[in-house]
């Protein structure tokens, strides 16, 4: 099955450290790449020249390595034209970069990256441009461990069908985190949920994955999923976006902003639906 990546490029991204992961992503002989660059620019004639240099230095070394790639130039909101382009295309995979965040602030006020998780039709791999890359980057082997946070619903474990295509074309450990008592207080639905949450955790090592069960009581989810990523050496997070009515959307998708803003490690995300895309090798 053909894979086709989209990569909005705004200069801000490491064009070293996007060659690494998308070259690992997944394989060339079965993927397209889209190199996309939204510019304010009005005048149509102009627009065509306003290609970012990031843009030529990631197409000239992919395209020097035999992959499909193409280059791309849209005029207008970046939001907007990201979520265009990946519906048109269509895109089964969004790379892109955040600079991160510090102090508080409300996720309508979050980065672009953010704005476009909330519309994506496909999940989006997220990289920080501003963390400093390691002195000695791997090149292969760069999904060993997957952490996959869930809370119990069904929306969250929408991602579980991305994370099992994704974890054996890597051959990948995945780690199911659940923070049991954030915001459960009936003992049935705790009950409920841990066996819900240990039947995934079955259903996804008969598939032939190694798989383990993580379950905490700390009832801080952003700050047990920053220092798992950190204790466990965590490679990759993958999770769900989502959330209902009023406070829980806000509850559901401030955990998600803040992992993305702080998390060592790149992030497969996305916005929950009754479907989620397959990325498969």
């Amino acid at each position: 099955m053909e894979q086709t990546i989209l990569i909005p490029i705004d200069g801000s991204e490491s064009t070293d450290e996007t060659l690494v992961y998308v070259r690992s992503i997944s394989p060339k002989e079965t993927t397209r790449i889209i190199l996309l660059h939204v510019t304010p620019t009005v005048d149509t004639a102009r627009a065509a020249l306003d290609t970012h240099p990031n843009v030529n230095i990631i197409y000239e070394a992919l395209d020097f390595e035999g992959w499909s790639v193409d280059r791309e130039v849209r005029m207008g909101d970046p939001v907007r034209e990201i979520i265009k382009m990946a519906i048109l295309t269509p895109a089964t995979l969004i790379v892109m970069s955040t600079h991160g965040r510090s102090g508080i602030e409300r996720i309508r006020e979050g980065s672009v990256t953010e704005q476009v998780l909330k519309q994506s039709p496909c999940p989006i791999f997220i990289l920080h441009s501003t963390r400093p890359e390691p002195v000695q980057p791997r090149t292969e082997d760069l999904f060993r461990r997957i952490l996959v946070p869930l809370d119990g619903s069904d929306a969250s474990s929408a991602i579980m069908e991305c994370v099992e295509h994704f974890a054996k074309m890597h051959d990948s450990e995945v780690i199911l985190f659940h923070d049991e008592l954030a915001h459960i207080e009936s003992e049935d639905e705790k009950a409920a949920i841990k066996a819900k949450l240990q039947d995934q955790s079955v259903e996804l090592a008969n598939t032939g994955l190694k798989v383990s069960l993580d379950m905490t009581t700390y009832k801080h989810p952003i700050r047990e999923i920053l220092d798992r990523v950190d204790a466990m050496d965590i490679d990759l997070v993958s999770m769900a976006t989502h959330g209902n009515d009023g406070d829980k959307i806000a509850m559901d998708e401030s955990v998600t902003a803040e992992v993305i803003r702080h998390a060592n490690c790149p992030l497969l995300v996305w916005s929950a639906e009754p479907q989620c895309p397959i990325i498969t090798a």
